[in-house]
């Protein structure tokens, strides 16, 4: 198995999918976004989501 098969192996089994709906004015930041950092609006999604629970993890309390 070479290192991109092992990878996407273990990404498989470590990650979870999620979907839901934004706004329409949401979608146009993300859009934007993604093109100023010359990535998919998925991958910019999941980096944002990522970011944010990290950064802000007990927001709530």
């Amino acid at each position: 198995m070479n290192s991109i098969s092992l990878d996407k192996k273990q990404n498989k089994d470590t990650e979870t999918g999620i979907a839901f709906s934004i706004s329409a004015e949401t979608n146009e930041v993300l859009n934007v976004s993604a093109k100023r950092s010359q990535r998919a609006k998925k991958r910019e999604a999941k980096l944002r989501l990522e970011d944010h629970l990290t950064r802000f993890p007990d927001w709530k309390q």
